[in-house]
């Protein structure tokens, strides 16, 4: 979040060698790809601008307008991509509705999505036009202390910036109409038929994986799946606390299924989301508001001590000071996902960690989005990790206002947005 304003880069990066320009061109040639069961023939708009449609937020709360937009074609490091299905995440709706954000309108939303490479700016060397990818909200440019170093994905380059609604190589934006430039979000803006993205933020996939499915894997899923995989870290058998039950937290309890969690215990004020979270692992369920103690209290009762992990994600502070404290001692681990508010202040006994509780933090999972998500689509397609089951409900792109609806409502955990009907 370095980058300040949305209509003009502050490129302090200017430098870096994912910004540089090569001196030779790419080479450009047809590529035919089949999407969706259509063959299309991609090399008629390679250079040139397209007009496409897209689902544009003009103002914030109200609904998005399809609209035919511009989509200039990529510069240097950059990528244009035919978006074949996208989704909504809640961080779309949170931004959309900009209460207590900077207000950057107009704008293309979306950032979980999957799509094809319809042409690549100078200085692209690891896509070309065909390659299946998913966009991701953070980058990886391989390249700064956080990429090179294997114990992080925060990118000094690429890591999410919500206020900037341009590009960073020249500060402008791709899309348009009539001459008025349309913003972009979180680099992706994967609510339009064509999009244009830094190629850091671009992972390469299988291209026999149903981009209908592996679509959610750019933002939450990958999100909750990870802070259970990659950071708590599960033992096989033991007990995980997962506060709240939405699609980050469904994904987290995905993990301790995937780890081999002899417990999932499943924490959240919504009782209707209980048999929900039993597709995804969970065997037990608390209800805060039905006990008359702190749920941590309740859940050390339940477990002789504590839980061997849990994962918060909720973004409630007390929820987090509730699972940093409901782990057992000696090798009880925290894990916290959920964005709070800023100014909230996490307060806990500092005996809780000399009793050797530990607590940690994670950003996507701490999963590198270039390096680490094809190996997630991997798992996708060898039947470990599932996913059909977070996929709720499915619109097109003309009826977007439907996925805000079904989400305001607390009705879907994922909606897929088809591009091609």
């Amino acid at each position: 979040m370095s980058l300040s304003s949305p209509r003009r880069a502050t490129n302090t990066a200017t430098h870096h060698p994912l910004l540089l320009t090569s001196r030779r061109r790419n080479h450009l040639f047809i590529a035919q790809e089949r999407s969706q069961g259509v063959w299309t023939t991609m090399s008629s708009t390679v250079g040139k601008v397209i007009r496409c449609k897209a689902a544009v937020a003009w103002e914030a709360g109200k609904p998005l307008v399809i609209e035919e937009v511009e989509v200039a074609p990529p510069q240097a490091m950059e990528v244009r991509v035919k978006i074949a299905v996208t989704a909504l995440c809640h961080t779309d709706v949170y931004f959309w509705e900009a209460k207590g954000q900077t207000p950057v309108f107009p704008r293309i939303f979306g950032h979980e999505a999957a799509g094809i490479v319809e042409s690549v700016g100078e200085g692209v060397t690891e896509l070309k036009p065909g390659d299946h990818v998913l966009p991701v909200f953070t980058g990886e440019c391989k390249e700064c202390r956080h990429c090179k170093s294997e114990e992080s994905n925060m990118c000094d380059l690429l890591r999410i910036n919500t206020d900037r609604g341009v590009m960073l190589n020249d500060g402008k934006s791709r899309f348009s109409i009539n001459g008025k430039p349309i913003y972009h979000f979180v680099g992706t803006s994967t609510f339009s038929e064509y999009s244009v993205i830094h190629v850091g933020c671009l992972a390469k996939i299988n291209p026999a994986a149903p981009m209908d499915k592996v679509c959610i894997l750019s933002c939450g899923v990958s999100t909750g799946l990870g802070a259970t995989l990659n950071v708590a870290k599960p033992p096989k058998g033991s007990t995980v606390a997962i506060f709240g039950l939405g699609a980050v937290g469904l994904s987290a309890a995905e993990g301790a299924r995937i780890a081999g969690a002899s417990r999932i215990i499943g924490v959240d004020l919504n009782p209707k989301r209980f048999d929900e979270a039993k597709k995804f692992g969970v065997t037990e369920f608390v209800n805060p508001k039905d006990h008359h103690k702190p749920v941590q209290e309740v859940l050390a009762e339940m477990t002789d001590g504590g839980v061997d992990r849990s994962i918060e994600c909720t973004g409630s502070v007390n929820a987090m000071i509730s699972a940093f404290e409901c782990v057992h001692d000696g090798w009880g681990v925290a894990v916290l996902v959920g964005v709070p508010n800023k100014d909230d202040a996490f307060k806990t006994h500092p005996m809780n960690f000399l009793n050797e509780k530990t607590l940690k933090g994670t950003f996507f999972g701490n999963y590198k989005p270039r390096t680490d998500l094809p190996n997630v689509v991997e798992m996708y397609m060898r039947k470990e990790l599932e996913l059909e089951k977070f996929i709720t409900h499915e619109v097109c792109l003309s009826e977007i206002n439907k996925a805000f609806d079904y989400m305001l409502k607390g009705e879907s955990l994922r909606c897929i947005i088809r591009m091609d009907r």
